[in-house]
């Protein structure tokens, strides 16, 4: 790192600090300084013997510090932070067992492209080694998925690595730095004015920049890979768009290519909203349990073009019969700023590596006007014949669309018409619903955890979405099974008085684990029953939060009304009755394989009637679970 110093010193790069005094000053001292100089306004922290000395930097600081009540949700609403703002999200937690409680959502901002510097304490490096109290092997734990994982050494070593840690994290394909901080380390001192520091963060980024290939080559590579592939498009009769999260920033762009070229456009559940699903041209999200018109779009397209997506599975089922069409003609478009996503579930057959805003912009140039009239014909069919549908329950009951439905009127129907709001929401079957049910109108609204699927991240990533967005209607929609995971947090929201509304679908079952336990295991229900749920209003009562109460469709809306109009922290339980959440492609299927809705019920109706039933025929080995 010294070396690196030195190196940076004769490009002109930094400088050293203006003298001042000859005060020492500590390592915990540096860290901070080096957050505020990067402008962090918030940080989410759970304290330990080995993080005190930085910990106790934020007594009375400029920094507001938030406590959450496990590290685990304080990862979790650092991340809901920088998903909902873009900005990076930072997390102070102690050695041992408080950066192993931060592996969870660590690896879930990971996966999903979130931005997030951890610093966890650790204990002295002279003892590193030999198992001491609430030592744990914290880099060898994180390094093989994180962007850059480090244990300082040295105090000198802190400012450059604090500049690299931040730039890492926005850098290219958003992700997760960790920092290990032995307590030797920020509790050492030294004087002030030997601090080499970076003049400013921006020069330190213009100089990574400068360090790539050569720029005017590149730029010449790439404007050859958009000519070629802009033809394709051209030449193509069924283009498609599948557009992901990488996509977050370019919505005029895609909307103009888009029309231009008569292209409808498909996202993943992270790219909800990126391009209206009002619009004519929208196919809503597909995959999974994505919209069926979706899905058998992209298996009738002669051409994919996938912008800042990576082929997920669970958006594209079996990828052996994967878009048939387009891999026969050899026209599977992949864009991605992070090369390492080409060919990773997919083989595309042409990648280039490229910001989504630049490389449509430079799109919008190069491919020419179609009217694909034939194409236009056949989605808008698609459209008309599937939509996400649910059954309502007998004797006024409620089931999970009807609740959500009932919050998507609130938000997008009548006189208000919600814009500022974010929803973020657990895992599980109302997750899914949530997605089918909440229209997606404008970009970056709705949030979960896609990728790792992490139980229990719906209530503390309100917490960080709340924080980033103080002036946003900010709504978990979680299921019982989730939020009890994470509910400790209710505490948070309470101490901090955030107006987080907490909407649960009470079901009393791990529902879509449930679903799977009676169409793939012959109904063996072994572990997704939840018998003993605790009075979730009673729950919320006990904390001080308000609390409501739903399970009655005659009061359905006045009661979502009254719960989402409440200026304060409130909870509401929707008590429910299961639902299965349909379309669903199966394991090992293709993603125009689907269990449709009309089918199923069907199938369940003869089963009622005891008639025999047809197998399903499913190869639970075939696929990840």
């Amino acid at each position: 790192m010294r070396l690196f110093s030195k190196f940076l010193s004769r490009q002109g790069i930094i400088n050293s600090y203006t003298l001042k005094n000859t005060k020492k000053i500590s390592g915990a001292d540096i860290v901070y300084r080096k957050l505020q100089e990067h402008k962090v306004k918030d940080v989410f922290l759970y304290s330990g013997g080995s993080i005190m000395p930085l910990v106790d930097k934020f007594y009375q600081g400029t920094i507001n510090y938030y406590i959450n009540t496990h590290e685990q949700n304080c990862g979790h609403a650092a991340t809901g932070y920088a998903k909902s703002s873009q900005k990076t999200g930072v997390v102070i937690t102690t050695s041992g067992p408080g950066i192993t409680n931060m592996v969870t959502p660590m690896l879930d901002a990971q996966n999903d492209s979130t931005p997030l510097v951890v610093i966890s304490g650790q204990v002295g490096l002279n003892v590193i080694g030999t198992d001491a109290f609430q030592e744990a092997p914290a880099t060898q734990i994180t390094q093989p998925f994180t962007k850059w994982s480090y244990c300082i050494k040295s105090i000198e070593e802190i400012p450059q690595v604090l500049n690299q840690a931040f730039y890492l994290a926005q850098e290219g394909k958003k992700g997760v730095v960790h920092l290990d901080l032995p307590k030797c380390v920020s509790t050492d001192t030294i004087e002030e004015d030997k601090i080499l520091d970076l003049i400013e963060y921006q020069t330190y980024n213009d100089y990574y920049l400068s360090q790539r290939k050569d720029i005017t080559k590149e730029n010449t590579l790439l404007e050859e890979s958009v000519e070629e592939v802009a033809q394709i498009i051209t030449n193509s009769q069924k283009p498609i768009f599948y557009i992901g999260q990488g996509c977050l920033g370019a919505e005029r762009e895609l909307k103009k290519n888009i029309y231009k070229n008569r292209i409808p456009v498909t996202t993943t559940i992270h790219g909800k909203g990126i391009f209206s699903e009002r619009d004519m041209m929208s196919l809503k999200w597909c995959g999974m349990h994505g919209m069926a018109s979706a899905n058998y779009a992209i298996q009738e397209s002669d051409c994919i073009i996938a912008i800042g997506s990576r082929f997920d599975d669970r958006t594209t089922g079996n990828t052996e019969y994967y878009a048939p069409v387009a891999q026969e003609k050899k026209q599977i478009i992949h864009v991605d700023i992070e090369p390492k996503q080409f060919h990773k579930n997919v083989k595309s057959h042409h990648n280039i590596i490229c910001d989504s805003k630049l490389f449509l912009e430079m799109l919008y140039h190069k491919i020419g006007i179609n009217s694909r009239l034939e194409w236009m014909s056949r989605v808008g069919q698609l459209k008309t014949l599937y939509d996400f549908q649910y059954r309502t329950p007998t004797n006024q009951k409620l089931n999970t669309p009807m609740a959500i439905n009932s919050i998507n009127d609130y938000l997008h129907s009548g006189k208000k018409m919600i814009n500022n709001y974010h929803i973020s929401t657990g895992v599980g079957n109302h997750q899914m619903m949530t997605y089918q049910f909440i229209e997606g109108l404008k970009p970056n609204s709705i949030h979960s955890s896609g990728s790792l699927g992490v139980m229990g991240a719906g209530l503390p990533y309100a917490v960080g979405i709340q924080i980033a967005n103080p002036e946003s209607l900010v709504i978990d929609i979680d299921g019982d099974s989730s939020f009890m995971m994470t509910m400790s947090d209710l505490k948070t929201i309470k101490e901090y008085n955030l107006p987080v509304k907490i909407a649960i679908m009470n079901d009393s079952r791990q529902m879509m684990v449930n679903i799977w336990e009676k169409l793939f295991f012959e109904e063996r229900y072994t572990a997704t029953i939840n018998n003993n749920n605790p009075d979730f209003c009673a729950l919320a009562e006990s904390f001080g939060i308000m609390s409501f109460r739903c399970d009655d469709s005659t009061n359905l809306t006045d009661i979502t009304n009254q719960f989402l109009d409440y200026p304060g922290p409130a909870l509401c339980e929707y008590v429910v009755e299961p639902e299965i959440c349909l379309p669903l492609v199966g394991p090992g299927k293709a993603l125009d394989e689907m269990i449709m809705f009309e089918d199923y019920h069907d199938l369940e109706d003869k089963k009622r009637k005891g008639l025999k039933l047809p197998s399903l025929n499913f190869d639970l080995s075939s696929v990840p679970s």
